[in-house]
């Protein structure tokens, strides 16, 4: 087998997407009191989500054959740089204590009170990841529809640490959609379940 450096850089045409160039595009509902500045400058990580169809088995006569089952949304992670003020984690903060509140364990009627669920909900919003090519256009998008955090991890502290704290937010969705922005064509196209709606 020949190892032809001259193939692998013919194949290889935008030489390579850059894990760096990416922006997070985070709405907040309308009960939920936006931060001082956009949240997109202090995602500082995240991840393209991944795709996944569970399977099931079906015996026959001792053999097994694989069906396709159902497609499952996993957790989605963003890492965010805190600032002084703490903006961008008191946002986060009170969107959590709008969905159950500490001491009650109850769902503010600012979010509906709870009569809406689904893609309808009140407390869920969308929000979008973006790839960007090495000069700057807008590459690939993928939109998180329904979205909302579920946990914020701790800020660790230490008279040892002189860095800029971090900390990550958990967050559920009902569906993504991948858009192609070089020929806005739609990847993917999610169907969200009547009955949820």
């Amino acid at each position: 087998m020949a190892f032809a450096l001259s193939e692998f850089k013919s194949n290889l045409k935008g030489g390579g997407a850059k894990s760096a160039l990416f922006q997070v595009d985070l709405n907040y509902p309308t009960s939920v009191t936006s931060p001082p500045v956009n949240a997109k400058f202090l995602i500082s990580a995240a991840s393209i989500p991944a795709s996944t169809v569970g399977t099931y088995d079906v015996f026959y006569h001792g053999k097994v054959i694989k069906v396709a089952a159902d497609r499952t949304y996993e957790a989605w992670e963003t890492t965010i740089i805190n600032d002084e003020d703490f903006g961008v984690r008191k946002s986060l903060e009170e969107w959590l204590s709008l969905l159950s509140n500490h001491e009650l364990n109850t769902r503010s009627k600012s979010v509906d009170g709870g009569k809406k669920e689904g893609k309808n909900a009140d407390y869920k919003t969308d929000i979008t990841v973006s790839q960007y090519l090495k000069n700057g256009t807008p590459s690939h998008k993928y939109k998180f529809t329904g979205a909302f955090p579920t946990a914020v991890s701790t800020i660790a502290l230490s008279w040892e640490s002189n860095t800029i704290e971090t900390y990550t937010c958990s967050w559920a969705y009902d569906c993504w959609e991948h858009l192609d922005l070089i020929t806005n064509e739609i990847i993917t196209k999610p169907t969200i379940n009547p009955h949820t709606s």
